[in-house]
């Protein structure tokens, strides 16, 4: 999610996505106070901002709750709510100085109370207590803070403390170089006690109970207010809407007045083009799954106006199911069952898999455009160029570390479909057949059922199935109610729950500037996405259990656990802890764990959002917050597009 929330387990489920790569914009706005007006696809689930890292969630709550930090236009972290940031020189005590007069207002508006350092202490407290989605981010950081969630200490040792009513100190266990930019995360958000506890005897702290707590659910006077806007309408798949907060500390960098929101489950692929004009809407797509000559015709329509955006730092992927237990969505005997489980757990199949997987194919379902399809294209669950290792990129980095050198094909970084390979296909599965695979082998995939999901699905089972001379079949079972879609893939808690072979419904944005948080999600001790190869991590104790450490050893993962511990022991040398990352990534390369597909979608479009006028974040909430956004009059031309881009790229690289 991005986050400074999270963007968690990034969600992508409408096929009317077209902020997506923007890659940021950033700038300083001038003249108008135009509402925005767009669509929204999944409803918010909780408005508890401390404890969800669901996307859906806090790319709203972020706009009604500031925290310490946020994004300036060209991703550098700067004080929202602190004034001041310091830290020791070894890194492990943080210091956040507040300003003062900065306050809580109810959704009525109306005056609460001061925000204070007591409020971030607060807030942790909470987000632990209501077990957050995003507590490994930092419960192994702050002093103490897993014992309190083991409920061995007190919740006054750990190392969050009001030193005074303006400043907030982190104590942390080891050094940890990039915490302002974790700090621009939700679970590092401030919560005001006395509110939080007016809401149920259940949001009493230290004594959390959900069933009787009604702080953060979904109604908008749950929770109270000090960002740029408030929430003043939320109708279940219907509309959601903002309304510029008039009191903000900052209101003077906030330019649209009202953010109207309207559901859209993407059925239509024409809904938010026609929306627009009409004058409905502030942008609109030129969509993917449109006739080649439509998507001309609209191109032509709209000549020197039609612009696209950047590869952001999400990366969605394909998952492989290695431990399923549920089956409603297949027609497998049981020992189909038992060899495509088999299948899985090994290696070469999964190398063949991949090798088979025509992924610009596969993206150009959604770009209706070969050529943008190729600039999304990613080698690395950690975007190539998020970080440089002695000069060299990161993915450059992880090619050198890669074992077999088969697996790859040219250039691994951004923008390269280094892995398929048809002539390599057969030769993983012989190496398959040798090590027991019966072929063929029929996986099965549940898709959402929109046109665009559609001919995805349509495009990965094609190349599958003809690079594999048909010995790996796909199954698509289509499920048109989005909500028993998304209770399979992106809803899911429980590894057991999750029911297909395969799935592209799942993804990661970063949370702070170290490669570690994208590759500590396949922790298999607490990585939070490792869920998604149907194993729970050891630390997830409700659910974990002897299938799951099975499975787990099927695959090695404790020899990638052990390479992120390598990697985040070296703490004093920057090229040394992404060189350790880098082999961590290769290893999820040479043992195809899960394939990395693509950055958020690059689509084409007309619009009226000035281009580079919003924050930019690598990891963080940048782009979700609508503080910064200006809205033109005028549709944005491309001419007017590139300047911007040339400006901010040019500066950017100059940070």
């Amino acid at each position: 999610m991005k986050t400074g929330f999270k963007k968690g387990l990034a969600i992508l489920v409408t096929a009317t996505t077209l902020v997506g790569c923007s890659g940021g914009k950033g700038g300083t706005a001038l003249t108008t106070s135009e509402d925005f007006n767009y669509v929204y696809a999944t409803d918010p689930i909780t408005f508890d901002y401390t404890a969800s890292q669901r996307g859906e969630d806090t790319k709203h709550l972020v706009n009604f709750v500031d925290g310490l930090v946020e994004n300036d236009r060209y991703g550098n972290y700067v004080g929202a709510l602190a004034e001041k940031i310091e830290h020791s020189a070894d890194y492990k005590t943080w210091t956040f100085k507040l300003r003062k007069g900065v306050k809580w207002y109810t959704n009525e508006q109306e005056e609460y109370a001061e925000t204070t350092a007591h409020d971030f202490v607060t807030g942790l407290q909470h987000a632990i207590d209501a077990d957050s989605g995003s507590k490994f981010l930092v419960n192994r950081l702050i002093k103490n803070l897993a014992e309190y969630e083991q409920g061995k200490v007190p919740f006054n040792q750990v190392g969050v403390k009001a030193l005074d009513d303006y400043t907030v100190q982190y104590e942390l266990t080891k050094p940890v170089t990039y915490f302002n930019s974790l700090a621009s995360y939700a679970i590092l958000y401030p919560v005001n006690k006395k509110f939080l506890e007016s809401k149920g005897e259940g949001c009493k702290l230290g004594a959390y109970k959900a069933t009787k707590c009604s702080f953060g659910k979904t109604d908008p006077s749950s929770i109270l207010y000090n960002g740029a806007y408030f929430l003043t309408n939320f109708t279940t798949k219907s509309k959601i809407e903002y309304t510029k907060n008039p009191n903000y500390w900052d209101k003077d960098h906030v330019y649209i007045n009202k953010v109207n929101l309207i559901y859209d489950d993407g059925q239509d692929s024409h809904s938010v083009m026609n929306g627009f004009e009409k004058g409905n809407y502030v942008q609109g797509g030129i969509s993917g799954a449109w006739d080649p000559s439509e998507q001309k015709s609209y191109k032509d329509k709209y000549a020197g106006k039609v612009t696209y955006g950047l590869p952001d730092t999400t990366t969605f992927n394909l998952a492989f199911n290695l431990n399923r237990k549920a089956y409603k969505y297949s027609n497998k005997t049981e020992e189909q069952k038992k060899n495509t489980q088999f299948a899985l757990r090994n290696v070469n199949f999964r190398k063949a898999f991949r090798a088979a997987f025509d992924r610009v194919a596969f993206a150009t379902q959604r770009t209706g455009s070969e050529d943008l399809a190729k600039k999304m294209i990613r080698n690395t669950m950690t975007k190539g160029d998020f970080v440089s290792v002695n000069k060299k990129t990161f993915a450059e980095t992880v090619a050198a570390n890669v074992k077999d050198k088969n697996q790859i094909r040219g250039d691994f970084n951004d923008g390269n479909d280094a892995f398929f390979n048809p002539k390599m296909v057969q030769k993983y599965i012989d190496a398959a057949k040798a090590e027991g695979v019966k072929f063929p082998v029929t996986l099965d995939l549940v898709n959402y059922d929109a046109a665009i999901f559609n001919a995805q699905a349509a495009s990965m089972k094609a190349s599958i199935e003809k690079n594999s001379n048909k010995q790996i079949l796909i199954n698509v079972h289509s499920e048109k109610n989005q909500n028993k879609y998304l209770a399979v893939t992106y809803d899911v808690n429980n590894a057991k729950d999750f029911d297909w072979d395969i799935s592209t419904a799942t993804g990661w944005s970063p949370d702070y500037l170290d490669p570690k948080s994208y590759l500590s999600v396949y922790s298999p001790n607490n990585g939070d996405m490792i869920k998604t190869a149907g194993i729970n991590s050891k630390s997830n104790s409700s659910f974990y259990n002897d299938s799951d450490k099975v499975a787990a050893e099927a695959v090695k993962l404790s020899e990638y656990e052990s390479l992120l511990e390598k990697a985040d022991a070296i703490s004093d040398d920057m090229n040394k802890r992404y060189e350790a990352y880098a082999k961590a990534e290769a290893w999820l390369t040479d043992n195809a764990l899960e394939i990395p597909i693509s950055c958020t979608p690059i689509g084409y479009r007309v619009s009226r959002v000035k281009p580079f006028t919003a924050a930019y974040s690598d990891a963080g909430p940048g782009g979700e917050k609508y503080k910064h956004w200006v809205i033109q009059k005028e549709i944005v031309t491309a001419e007017e597009y590139n300047k911007a881009k040339e400006e901010w790229m040019n500066k950017r690289t100059a940070k």
